[in-house]
């Protein structure tokens, strides 16, 4: 899948129509997929291809320096955008510059002269341009009078909720990971390098590879015990990972850590993914470590009996839900 960055003077862009599905798409979910699959069909009939156009870092990374709440890696976010059918990419660098840029002028320089697309595609709440004056009627009033087609996708409701990045964020933040899995298509994942740790995961009799996220800003779940699924060197494990400051034993940092259930690895793999399935426990401070110990060990059984009970942690690929 091809991807282009800059400023349209480097975009060298397809001869085929192109179908362009405007947004940042952060986390890739539901309602990010029903707009892709609507840019889909359109290029479909029109025998053309189906783009993206998105930013690069997100916008809000810029606007709020602090923010860590980023739900996919761009690769991330490319690799979901592949599966769903997209085959054009088109990244913007989000910088001050961008920020500025009226909104016209972006439709024109970003869209128009970048892009020359058939027809765009945006959800109904899409911001963009300078204070975020751009919208879906200001591309319907300045597109369709040169003949391009915009089709904006309504909100798309899960069971009566709204299905917004923000709100996948929010049940992150509180651990509610099975929400943000039915939000998303697919369950939350956290992906990085294998790193050293501790020990003490071996010394209870408990080993754990330890993950350090590749993105800094990457929202990593409220603390606590969680049921996952781990990918690495090119297989899958079930494991019980831990999120937390390892209280009993007065750590500091935070850690990210997953005991892999039935194997002991002789080499640590030099990255995973992380899929977080259901979350067991909050973290918690334990009297000893002998304490600790036998509770993980209830964690194990429970995680058992879970995987027993037909839990379906297949669910790398996005939803056909709606």
């Amino acid at each position: 899948m091809p991807t282009e960055s800059g400023s349209p003077s480097l975009i060298s862009r397809p001869a085929t129509p192109l179908v362009v599905a405007l947004g940042s798409f952060d986390g890739v979910h539901l309602g990010h997929q029903q707009i892709i699959r609507r840019a889909a069909g359109i290029a479909a009939d029109a025998g053309g291809l189906t783009a993206v156009l998105t930013y690069d870092p997100l916008p809000a990374q810029v606007i709020c320096t602090d923010f860590t709440y980023i739900l996919t890696t761009f690769a991330e976010k490319k690799a979901l955008l592949a599966e769903l059918g997209v085959e054009y990419v088109c990244v913007l660098r989000f910088d001050a510059g961008l920020r500025g840029t009226a909104a016209t002028d972006f439709i024109q320089r970003h869209i128009v002269e970048s892009l020359h697309p058939k027809a765009v595609v945006v959800g109904h709440d899409h911001r963009f341009g300078s204070r975020g004056t751009g919208d879906a009627g200001l591309l319907i009033r300045t597109l369709e009078p040169m003949g391009i087609q915009v089709d904006v996708v309504p909100e798309i409701l899960l069971d009566g909720v709204p299905v917004r990045s923000t709100t996948v964020r929010e049940h992150l933040l509180l651990g509610h990971v099975q929400r943000a899995a039915e939000l998303l298509g697919r369950c939350y994942a956290v992906s990085g390098a294998i790193v050293p740790g501790t020990g003490t995961g071996r010394r209870l009799g408990f080993p754990t590879i330890n993950l350090r996220p590749f993105e800094r800003e990457t929202l990593v779940p409220a603390d606590g015990v969680y049921l996952t699924r781990v990918e690495a060197d090119g297989r899958t494990y079930d494991a019980l990972l831990n999120i937390g400051h390892r209280p009993t034993f007065g750590g500091e940092t935070r850690t990210i850590e997953a005991h892999l259930l039935d194997v002991n690895l002789a080499t640590p793999p030099r990255t995973a993914v992380f899929r977080l399935v259901e979350r067991l426990r909050p973290e918690r401070r334990f009297e000893s470590p002998e304490a600790l110990a036998t509770q993980i060990a209830e964690d194990v059984a429970t995680a058992r009996r879970m995987l027993a009970a037909g839990r379906n942690l297949d669910s790398q690929t996005p939803s056909n839900r709606l």
